[in-house]
């Protein structure tokens, strides 16, 4: 009987133990901690275990939440300042590849207008080589008119000259005999009757490129050797003597000034064949030039292209690490602070008991 009485005492103390104690943790009666504590409490003052061991495994449990807390602290700590770390050189990565991309872009939009230019002078210069080569052909033709045109003229004059001399010679023969009046022979005036039309042919020839003063002399000329043919007066002879004697001169000069004009012609086309040669020689530097650049700035553009996708590349993987990373910092933070409330949670349901145990055991 007494011991049933005694077991109703305790059953009783201990229902009221608990009852206490979820009163007292009414705020944290659904936390697994504070159930868990509940019960430990419950079972040690049941069995009737000692209070102050008790409080000493509770201030134990403290400590060790409290240094768990400290631990998570400091680990959350590192974790924020490698975080911190691994985004800025994220940041940077991100920073230098748009930076790569921007000056790649500048550079593509610069070469594309240079390219563009260049272009436009390779198709100027060509067109240039082009005007050029017609012109050196026109000044080598031109030439080589002229040479021919003066060798023709030359000759011609050369033959008039020495037909002139020729009469000259006969007629100075004719009047060397120093007679009034000549009886001719028939080989005299074989020879009159040929260098007569000798000079008409001569007349002919020069009549497109001799001054009109010298072709005013040829007519009195054959009109006296024709006359001669005849018979030959004094008075004739010395006057187609003299005649020839003006002629021979006029074509010399006619022949100096030809070949002055000549020179003077023949300096000026060489001159503009040197021009042109020279023109020539720069426009086929230039062009090269010009080639060349465009090979160098074409494959730079393929190189851009390139360089320009792997910069495109990078900037959208490390925006997607960046946003990554972020969003785990961002979990981490969440975990951290979740852990912090639920530990500081166990903390205050550990004093509350040690409050109680305290009261308990001032009682």
């Amino acid at each position: 009987m007494k011991s049933a009485l005694l077991l109703l005492v305790i059953a009783l103390a201990t229902a009221s133990t608990v009852a206490d104690l979820t009163q007292r943790l009414s705020n944290y009666a659904e936390h697994p901690f504070g159930s868990s504590m509940i019960n430990l409490v419950s079972v040690n003052m049941k069995t009737g275990g000692s209070l102050n061991e008790l409080k000493q495994l509770l201030q134990q449990i403290k400590d060790e939440l409290i240094a768990l807390t400290q631990l998570q602290d400091q680990e959350n700590a590192t974790f924020t300042r490698r975080s911190q770390v691994d985004l800025a050189k994220l940041q940077a990565t991100l920073e230098q590849a748009q930076q790569d991309l921007d000056n790649q872009r500048q550079e593509q939009s610069s070469l594309s207008n240079e390219l563009a230019t260049l272009q436009t002078r390779v198709k100027e210069d060509q067109a240039a080589l082009d005007r050029n080569g017609r012109g050196s052909s026109d000044a080598q033709s031109r030439l080589d008119a002229e040479n021919a045109d003066f060798a023709t003229k030359l000759s011609d004059y050369s033959d008039a000259i020495l037909a002139c001399k020729e009469a000259q010679r006969l007629l100075l023969n004719l009047r060397g005999e120093g007679a009034s009046l000549i009886q001719l022979t028939q080989d005299t005036k074989i020879n009159l009757i040929q260098t007569k039309e000798n000079f008409q042919k001569i007349k002919e020839i020069l009549e497109a490129h001799t001054k009109k003063s010298s072709l005013t002399l040829f007519q009195p000329i054959i009109e006296g050797l024709a006359e001669m043919t005849t018979k030959v007066n004094p008075e004739t002879l010395n006057n187609v003597l003299s005649l020839v004697a003006r002629l021979i001169t006029a074509l010399q000069e006619g022949q100096d000034q030809l070949e002055a004009n000549h020179k003077t012609q023949v300096d000026n086309l060489t001159r503009l064949g040197d021009d042109l040669s020279n023109e020539k020689q720069t426009l086929q530097v230039s062009l090269a030039t010009a080639n060349n650049r465009l090979k160098e700035i074409q494959s730079r553009l393929n190189e851009l292209d390139g360089l320009i996708n792997i910069s495109n590349a990078i900037v959208e993987v490390t925006q997607l690490n960046i946003q990554d990373a972020t969003r785990i910092n961002e979990l981490e933070d969440q975990e951290y602070s979740n852990q912090k409330v639920s530990r500081q949670t166990e903390i205050d349901i550990v004093d509350r008991l040690i409050e109680y145990i305290n009261q308990k055991l001032s009682e």
